[in-house]
This record gives structure tokens, C-alpha cells and sequence, in this order.
């Protein structure tokens, strides 16, 4: 599937489509999009550590098994101070 055809990580089948693609690798861009935030602070957030990502070359990806799981914690975290 190209990616311009989907929504998003979770594509437009949600849940059953990201059961299936807990071992797909995102690009930082990917990961932008479905947090809804310039690719730029994404690129801040993995050079300081906070999401988890690692370098295929020259390029930053992301686990989408990760991803998730950064989300859960985040969630937890929500109601902390930051």
C-alpha cells in the first residue's frame, strides 16, 4: 500500500490493520503525521531521547510497536506535572 493511500499509522482500517503492523518501521515523517506535529519537533524529540527511534544510516526510524507503547506511557503520564 503507497503511503499517501493511508490516514496515518493506524490507516483507515484502525485497529485490525495495527495488529498487523506491529513490526513495520515509520519514518520520522510517518510519525509526525500521526502525532500531528511538525517533523521538526519530532526530530527534537528523538535527538533528546524521549521517543524512542534509531538510525538506519542517515535516517531516523521508528518502531511502530514503540510508537505505541510511547503513547501509552505518555497517556499514563498525563495527569503528572511535566
Amino acid at each position: 500500500m503507497p503511503v499517501g493511500s493511508r490516514s496515518g499509522p493506524l490507516g483507515p482500517t484502525g485497529v485490525q490493520e495495527s495488529l498487523s503492523r506491529l513490526g513495520e518501521i515509520l519514518t520520522l515523517a510517518e510519525v509526525a503525521e500521526y502525532l500531528r506535529i511538525p517533523k521538526k519537533t519530532a526530530y527534537k524529540m528523538v535527538r533528546s531521547g524521549d521517543l524512542p527511534a534509531f538510525k538506519a544510516g542517515k535516517h531516523w526510524r521508528v518502531l511502530y510497536s514503540e510508537l505505541g507503547k510511547w503513547i501509552a506511557r505518555r497517556s499514563a503520564q498525563k495527569g503528572e506535572p511535566v
